[in-house]
């Protein structure tokens, strides 16, 4: 076996792993696959974790106590004060389910399945990906789960006599097999899963295997050494740079695309400290900042995401940076001051055994300490939310079900949003998406002074217009054709219907685009046609969304049935809660809750142009135009006479549906309310 000796290349290595991050955290515009760090990171962690796990285990030496203890001595450091700090910091500028969301995050991170608690919610490009100030630990907890895995396999095909080089390739080929087949089922589920990053860290695990045996200059024999080295660090940072640069959101990662960043580190690492590039990250100041890279990973999302929090998703770039800033400090602060005392502290075996315990202790104290806020849903008396309370009710949304439209559906799947009202032989059915379903509590009120029941039929994510579909895979698109059939059907076979009133989020199925700060990563496909023709090019979403809102309104005025389609209402692009002001904020922003006019009109004038065409092919359908109720010369807003209009960055509240309700009532019932 070789004995490896400290490659400062590899700090160096790590520093343009965790400033790449730290770039694309600040403006992702400057370096779009800057969060490819990440990655590069998951390579570097398994290159030097299996150095050591291979040295030891072919000297004997090797413990599961003494592995994980090392693992203890170098995560939870720096890891508690982020967390400690993270949640004292929490309680003054979070709201109380914000908090309550931190605390999960905290325990979730603690115990290392913060990836799978994230699972569950939004994915890394998300709209509130920026109010979760612990998100970045997610990669912790993949790294921790797979050296909870690998020294155990390790040591099993020793016993059984395999080589390490086929198990450390056969388990990476079935983990990226394994993040091929969940992209195509589950996207959402691809980015956090644990299996699908596997390989990456197997991708360093394998260099190592290689390096323990040969040496770190080891290369085929029949390459000129210096010049291959040479050419493969070389290779290597191209791979790794233009990926930085060109890298985006819309491939799907990890997956096959990843293998161009991932190489490129490979291949840095493969070539040596001798080699041209390597040499060049061995430059002080890179191989410095590579020293503090894990403290200024951990500290650099938490200090972003607040300023974020505090400036409703719209801080001034000079405080982002001023944040980068703050957290190369804190980083060399917590390095110097914190993990390099412990590690003297540490000292010898008796000394570990004890670091190793109190951090253990403090850790489970933390633990506790995160339960608590969880326990206390968030702690919704702490003065810094008095304030809000009185508010608090406005942003609720309704019921989705009722029992009542549920045995409509008697043996069937009911929609989504299924509600009824004041049922009788005249009913207003309101149809779509969720954007049908805020607007139900308002119509229904009114309706029913008229005379008239309501209906709520509606999809998530779904407009029930024939012939089109939403959704990421094959599988989302049968779902969402499958749940438009079920709404159109009871429409046709319920006689008490008189009036549809269509309602969806329309800008949105056209472009894929979200609106504000809040939805500034928003990244879902545009509407598609069910089935295309063979041979022929795809229709347009335009198209799409055209035809298929025609052909739905069409049927409906065939059965008797007066149908009006609803224009989107101006969508906030803020959190709703914000309106109020945050508990904590950095400004004064006496605008955060009003869309100046001229960007509501850019973002809708689009959707509200392809809207007016159907004025020809659908003379019947009846155009509901609610901007006067919300929006004035000056802009939209979210708070009028004291009251929020939304319940988030797009829905409508309570209150929103019941300013905008006369509006749709009057053109959705008859002349006459007949």
């Amino acid at each position: 076996m070789s004995i490896v000796k400290y490659r400062p290349d590899i700090d160096g290595l790590r520093a343009l792993a965790v400033m790449s991050v730290l770039v694309f955290h600040v403006n992702p515009g400057l370096l779009p696959g800057g969060f490819l760090g990440v990655d590069i990171f998951f390579v570097i962690s398994g290159y030097l974790i299996s150095l050591i796990l291979f040295r030891e285990q072919a000297e004997g030496a090797f413990s599961f106590a003494g592995f994980y203890g090392r693992r203890v001595r170098r995560l939870f450091p720096a890891l508690m004060l982020v967390l400690a700090a993270s949640l004292m910091f929490g309680f003054f500028a979070l709201f109380a389910n914000e908090y309550e969301r931190l605390g999960k995050h905290a325990a979730a991170a603690i115990v290392f399945i913060l990836n799978f608690q994230l699972l569950g919610e939004a994915g890394y490009f998300d709209a509130v990906s920026y109010s979760k100030p612990l998100l970045h630990l997610w990669s912790l907890s993949v790294e921790e789960q797979f050296y909870l895995l690998w020294p155990i396999l390790l040591l099993a095909s020793r016993r059984f006599r395999c080589n390490p080089g086929w198990v450390i390739a056969a388990c990476a080929a079935l983990s990226l097999l394994y993040g091929l087949h969940l992209g195509r089922i589950s996207p959402d589920k691809l980015y956090y899963h644990s299996l699908p990053r596997f390989w990456e860290l197997l991708s360093g695990v394998a260099i190592a295997w290689m390096h323990q045996k040969n040496g770190t200059n080891w290369l085929p024999s029949k390459l000129h050494p210096a010049r291959a080295r040479d050419a493969l660090s070389l290779a290597g940072l191209a791979l790794t740079a233009s990926a930085l640069l060109a890298f985006n959101k819309t491939l799907p990662h990890p997956g096959l695309a990843t293998l161009w960043p991932i190489m490129g580190a490979v291949m840095l690492m493969a070539s040596g400290p001798g080699a041209v590039v390597n040499r060049m990250l061995s430059w002080r100041p890179l191989v410095w900042i590579g020293l503090i890279s894990y403290p200024l990973y951990l500290w650099h999302w938490p200090i972003l995401s607040y300023a974020r929090i505090a400036e409703s998703g719209s801080p001034a770039p000079w405080v982002l940076w001023l944040g980068a800033v703050l957290a190369i400090v804190l980083a060399w602060a917590t390095y110097a001051g914190v993990e390099l005392p412990l590690r003297r502290a540490a000292g010898n075996g008796q000394g570990k055994r004890r670091v190793t315990v109190f951090l253990c202790c403090a850790m489970g104290a933390l633990l506790a300490a995160a339960l608590a806020v969880v326990l206390g849903k968030g702690m919704p008396e702490r003065p810094a939310l008095q304030y809000f309370k009185k508010n608090e009710g406005q942003m609720v949304r309704e019921a989705r079900q009722d029992a009542s439209c549920l045995a409509l559906f008697a043996g069937k799947v009911a929609p989504v949003y299924c509600r009824q009202n004041h049922a009788g032989e005249r009913m207003i059915a309101v149809v779509g998406d969720s954007h049908a379903h805020v607007l139900f509590s308002g119509i229904s009120e009114l309706a029913a002074q008229q005379g008239y029941g309501t209906l709520l039929l509606a999809n998530s994510g779904c407009p029930p217009f024939i012939g089109a579909v939403t959704g990421r895979t094959p599988a989302e698109h049968a779902q969402c054709a499958q749940s438009i059939e079920t709404i159109v059907e009871a429409l046709r076979q319920d006689k008490r219907i008189a009036s549809v009133v269509l309602a969806s989020r329309g800008p949105q199925y056209l472009n894929g685009l979200g609106f504000g700060p809040v939805e500034a990563n928003y990244n879902f496909p545009p509407i598609a046609a069910r089935s295309s023709p063979a041979g022929g090019a795809p229709a347009s979403p335009e198209q799409v969304f055209t035809e298929g809102l025609v052909n739905t309104a069409a049927q409906l005025h065939e059965r008797g049935m007066r149908v009006s389609y609803l224009l989107q209402v101006p969508e906030l692009g803020v959190s709703a809660r914000d309106c109020l002001g945050r508990p904590l904020t950095l400004s004064q922003q006496a605008d955060r809750c009003r869309v100046p006019y001229d960007i509501y009109r850019g973002r809708m004038q689009p959707y509200r142009a392809q809207i007016a065409s159907l004025a020809a092919k659908a003379p019947y359908l009846h155009i509901i135009d609610v901007e006067p109720a919300l929006c004035s010369a000056g802009g939209c807003s979210g708070l009028i006479d004291g009251q929020l209009m939304y319940a988030d960055d797009n829905h409508l509240s309570v209150a929103g549906s019941r300013r905008v309700a006369p509006l749709v009532v009057k053109t959705a019932l008859p002349a006459g309310g007949q």
